[in-house]
């Protein structure tokens, strides 16, 4: 074979590969409707079972958590009603312990092309994938594509890093020229710099350069392809130049991607979703969630909701947070269970992919600022599946499938703010009649005693509104006031009670039905969702990508 013919088969076999990863990824729209469980694999579950064996997060150092821990837990996950997990980055780290710690996170990558054999082999990757897809799950994960790293241990990175134990970037060409970063505002600081010390250096890949660029995106779409990924997170997204974001995301089709952009400001975050990246996490709406939740500024959060409508195209593809591996958990701030009430039932019904971080089921109170104290090892909670929060989030990711099978814009419509009090917010979501409403209160458990609120814009006159975290109907009087008694500081959600049927609440028994089949009795038309991607002929791409690489294998072409 001519080496013509060598190059217009590889040619066409890359071009299939992108389709192929592309066609085996979720877009945004297939994410709308989830929610995610985010995992730290060495935390969350071990191997062996155990729920003793000991783990110091301050420490540092690894714990045993596992690929196959995490498949044996899956039930756990799936009992809050959660959709999609996130796994920590899964590449190969760099080996040793140093004065703070060891890699168990994932972020200290060494080699892309080789797994971390700390969480496990290569089957037990694919197995969880396996598992992740038949139960309906979505599998998302972490990705580190800013940097690589060397252990210097006080050495000078910019001259004691050996680049060529990285692959495949194994060259300084590969890197921006070391340099500190002294003002983390400062984007181009923030990009050219490297993010690590001289204890551990992070050289920052000069992902400007095309042979970066052509690299990470090969490796993403062979790891999406293989795990059959549903969607990326990628790790410090601020310090990666947004010409080779934007490129990353073009690369893999539509596969959806949230990328951690650390800043508070509206302008920085809706200027990455507006023109870098799918999705980021909406880090201004969840500082003023610890504004009104923490120091009783209701105003912030109202605010702030509606600024970022007016300023961020398509909030709802954003995802949500309110604890993260990253920040504080909100038990560090307050251990009042009322206001932790709140935070989830807020976290849950707000607009975007809701993403809850590993332990804030369990009301757990480390501090990331105390040594990482906020990664804390799960299986020492028992996976308590009677915890308050546990039981609540299963109640709210339960209501919010349930509006979205009856109506599945549902997850497109905004959210807006009805009611502020000087303590009290209540927040809309859905079409009319159709609606969920959830009244928080940042009072806490120490509210006094309890009063009445009256709702002057919730729902029509007469309608029977279920609360249902409590299982209790309110009937809106003839002014259009739903008259709901305050007390203990606790949240409510409210949603149509003859609308109930279906939701798998208060009594009601659990099914996919749609508005349709409630107001008919009859089943909808069947749509295509879950369908295989196919070719124009009706050939699965997965199928015909795996004959056409046989027959390319069989003449001996090496792309």
């Amino acid at each position: 074979m001519s080496s013509l013919s060598i190059s217009r088969w590889c040619m066409h076999i890359a071009s299939l590969s992108l389709l192929v990863a592309s066609s085996l990824a979720a877009n945004t729209a297939q994410w709308k409707p989830r929610a995610i469980y985010q995992t730290m694999t060495d935390r969350f579950a071990r191997t062996d079972g155990s729920t003793t064996s000991p783990c110091d997060p301050a420490q540092n150092l690894f714990c045993g958590g596992t690929w196959r821990g995490t498949i044996n837990h899956l039930d756990y996950i799936q009992g809050m009603g959660f959709d999609a997990i996130m796994i920590s980055p899964v590449i190969k780290n760099v080996e040793g312990r140093v004065w703070y710690g060891e890699p168990y996170h994932g972020y200290w990558p060494q080699d892309i092309y080789s797994l971390n054999p700390h969480f496990g082999t290569q089957q037990d990757l694919l197995d969880l994938s396996a598992e992740v897809h038949k139960r309906g799950m979505f599998l998302m994960m972490d990705t580190v594509i800013n940097n690589m790293a060397y252990i210097t241990n006080g050495s000078d990175p910019a001259t004691h890093i050996d680049y060529s134990k990285l692959t495949p970037f194994d060259s300084s060409s590969f890197y921006h020229p070391y340099c500190e970063i002294t003002n983390w505002n400062n984007f181009t600081n923030a990009q050219m710099c490297q993010t690590g010390d001289d204890i551990v250096a992070l050289p920052d890949l000069f992902t400007e350069h095309q042979d970066v660029q052509s690299t990470l995106e090969k490796w993403a779409q062979n790891m999406i392809s293989t795990y059959q990924i549903d969607g990326l997170r990628i790790d410090a997204a601020k310090h990666v130049d947004t010409g080779f974001l934007s490129n990353f995301g073009k690369a893999l089709g539509d596969t959806f991607m949230t990328g951690e952009v650390y800043q508070q400001e509206v302008d920085i975050i809706c200027d990455y979703k507006n023109n870098y990246i799918t999705s980021v996490p909406n880090f201004p709406v969840y500082f003023s969630v610890l504004d009104a939740f923490t120091k009783g500024n209701t105003s912030s959060l109202s605010n702030i909701v509606e600024v970022m409508k007016n300023s961020c195209n398509d909030v709802t593809g954003m995802t949500t947070f309110t604890e993260s591996h990253d920040v504080n958990r909100f038990a560090n701030f307050t251990q009042d269970m009322a206001l932790a009430k709140n935070v989830v039932t807020f976290n849950i019904l707000f607009d975007g992919i809701p993403i809850m971080y590993q332990g804030q089921e369990q009301h757990l109170h480390g501090s990331y600022y105390a040594n990482n104290s906020n990664r804390e090892a799960i299986w020492l909670t028992g996976y308590n599946t009677d915890a308050e929060l546990y039981k609540l989030t299963a109640t709210l990711n339960r209501i919010r499938k349930h509006a979205y099978n009856l109506d599945n814009n549902y997850i497109n419509i905004e959210t807006y703010p009805i009611y502020q009090g000087s303590s009290e917010l209540a927040f809309r979501k859905g079409v009319e009649g159709r609606q969920t409403i959830m009244l928080l209160s940042t009072q806490g458990a120490n509210q006094k005693e309890t009063y009445p609120l009256y709702m002057p814009v919730a729902y029509n006159p007469g309608v029977v509104a279920m609360d249902v975290l409590n299982c209790v109907n309110y009937t809106v009087n003839e002014a259009g006031q739903l008259i709901v008694p305050m007390e203990k500081g606790e949240p409510r959600v409210f949603f149509p009670a003859n609308l109930m049927p279906g939701s798998g609440l208060c009594g009601y028994s659990e099914s996919n039905i749609s508005y349709v089949e409630l107001k008919t009795g009859k089943p909808a038309a069947s749509g295509s969702a879950g369908m295989l991607s196919m070719t124009p002929a009706g050939i699965p791409l997965t199928i015909l990508f795996s004959v056409f690489v046989s027959i390319v294998t069989g003449l001996g072409v090496l792309c």
